[in-house]
């Protein structure tokens, strides 16, 4: 599944996987930048909104210019916060419409190499253009939002890693951890994604299986529907 698409025949099929897989991960990367500098910006814009009630005190007289100064710092940060997420708001569609064209891509691809390995001298089975017609659609439906998934948490624990390691600093563990006490969250955190993604593996594995076997029975329901009929 993946050597027909990542070292196709056609040198403008690898370019296409490669170069999508690059733009896939770079997201990722970018999106999970944006969450850090997200998280910064709730911490000082919500600290600002804490000296709100004294600030509006000053709203005439001589404390007029304290007032002036505050509104000033709150529209620098909601200026700030434009700025971060202005870039967003134009690369996620760019970024969703290059994973939709390179999931497509990977499933003509797919397509193609099932319709050359396609005997036909076997007894057709029962709605066989539809089954490989949805189950390629699935494949690289699952695959994508897999790999988005994985990248994301990945990504997102790799940004946070210092922000993380400064928290485990200032924050007791709950109980003793001799030498990973400088690192306790970030210790948790990856525990966590990983226990997360081992699970996912091992309970997916029994839903591809249901999956399947649920294909086998509706196929063979049509059939004997279909020969009732006739």
């Amino acid at each position: 599944m993946f050597r027909e698409f990542f070292w196709a025949r056609s040198w403008k099929t690898t370019a296409v996987a490669w170069v999508g897989l690059v733009v896939v991960v770079g997201y990722a990367f970018f999106l999970a930048t944006v969450k850090a500098q997200l998280n910064d910006f709730y911490s000082r814009f919500y600290d600002l909104l804490q000296l709100g009630g004294g600030a509006t005190e000053f709203g005439s007289g001589e404390f007029g210019s304290g007032y002036a100064d505050y509104r000033a710092q709150v529209t620098a940060e909601l200026w700030s916060f434009a700025l971060i997420v202005a870039p967003l708001v134009s690369a996620s569609p760019a970024c969703k419409y290059v994973r939709s064209g390179w999931a497509f891509a990977w499933r003509v691809e797919l397509m193609q190499a099932y319709l050359v390995a396609w005997d036909t001298k076997q007894e057709p089975i029962e709605g066989a253009s539809q089954r490989l017609h949805e189950d390629s659609q699935r494949f690289a439906t699952a695959l994508e939002g897999c790999l988005i998934s994985v990248l994301d948490a990945l990504f997102t624990l790799v940004v946070f890693t210092p922000i993380l390691l400064g928290l485990s600093e200032e924050v007791a563990p709950p109980f003793e951890m001799g030498v990973f006490r400088g690192s306790w969250l970030w210790g948790m955190a990856f525990t966590c994604s990983l226990v997360g993604l081992m699970g996912a593996a091992l309970f997916g594995q029994k839903l591809v299986e249901i999956e399947v076997a649920n294909q086998r029975v509706e196929a063979l329901l049509r059939k004997v529907r279909t020969d009732h009929s006739d």
